[in-house]
């Protein structure tokens, strides 16, 4: 599942290939794809102009000019936005949206002046498709422009003593808490949550409620450095997973996983242990990872 470095950099991409575009039209083929949107309210989105694409955990927000609201699409288990010239065909059945956007507008381009030299022309219309095999993900609009989740990893207001005084009221194990969207903290996934707490030393099994709020400080720090790093490469993309930008190329960050899909650590190369925390497996290394450290 795209967490908040495929999720991040999939909306800097589009915001590249969107941003000052016209919405020209937004067919949906799939009715599970706008499941918690009135058609009305996403079709009043239509003919405007996008202002910002932006990343809020992991929903990528679409701003727009002159709107109350805002598009929002979440990725989930195999979700992906592809860029494409428009009216050519498919890849697949699986494409069950399109973001078809107009030329990029330049109202100060003058054709006739030698000014003009060098500068890029307005770019032609163009298309990016949601394409997603398993119809998990969706496009919703978001009133205000505001995500309906827990703040963003990279949110100042998400802090150790945040997360601590959260954890204190959950009886369930660490990797659990970071994996609550609606909580705390969006935008962390499985392997970033794996990861995290790997070089913070957190088993993910340990009971949040007694972690201490420096231990929940360690681990922000390592999932907000382990998220920059994965998003310089792109983010990772596993064998079982579909994650690819908006080009179709695969992140690259798999290679510096340390537990997290590995049958030993990548560390000490100790087995690593596996266990369900929170409906999601943890990868974690006993060696690495104490089980009594709290702190």
């Amino acid at each position: 599942m795209p967490e908040a470095a495929e999720v991040a950099v999939a909306a800097a991409q589009l915001h590249q290939v969107a941003a000052g575009r016209e919405l020209s039209a937004l067919p949906v083929t799939h009715p599970r794809t706008v499941r918690h949107t009135d058609p009305v309210s996403l079709a009043a989105l239509v003919g405007r102009r996008v202002t910002r694409v932006r990343s809020h955990g992991k929903w990528i927000v679409v701003d727009l000019d002159g709107a109350d609201a805002a598009l929002g699409i979440h990725l989930r288990m195999s979700g992906q936005l592809l860029v494409a010239e428009p009216g050519t065909p498919h890849p697949d059945r699986h494409v069950h949206a399109t973001l078809a956007l107009g030329p990029h507008p330049d109202p100060f381009w003058p054709t006739d002046s030698p000014a003009c030299e060098g500068i890029r022309r307005p770019e032609r219309a163009v298309e990016v498709r949601f394409r997603d095999p398993r119809t998990f993900g969706e496009l919703r609009v978001l009133p205000h422009g505001v995500a309906p989740v827990a703040p963003d990893l990279f949110d100042p207001a998400v802090t150790g003593s945040s997360l601590h005084a959260l954890a204190a009221r959950r009886r369930v194990g660490v990797k659990a808490v970071l994996l609550d969207q609606t909580q705390g903290v969006a935008g962390i996934g499985s392997y970033l949550a794996d990861e995290a707490l790997h070089r913070a030393g957190i088993d993910p099994t340990a009971p949040a409620g007694e972690l201490a709020t420096s231990a929940w400080e360690r681990i922000l720090v390592a999932a907000r450095a382990i998220a920059v790093d994965s998003i310089a490469v792109g983010g990772v993309t596993l064998e079982d997973e579909g994650w690819v930008d908006l080009w179709g190329r695969p992140g690259t960050y798999a290679a510096q996983l340390q537990v997290h899909a590995r049958a030993t650590c990548a560390a000490c190369d100790t087995p690593t242990s596996s266990a369900v925390v929170g409906g999601r497996r943890a990868r974690w290394c006993r060696r690495c990872q104490h089980p009594r450290r709290r702190r």
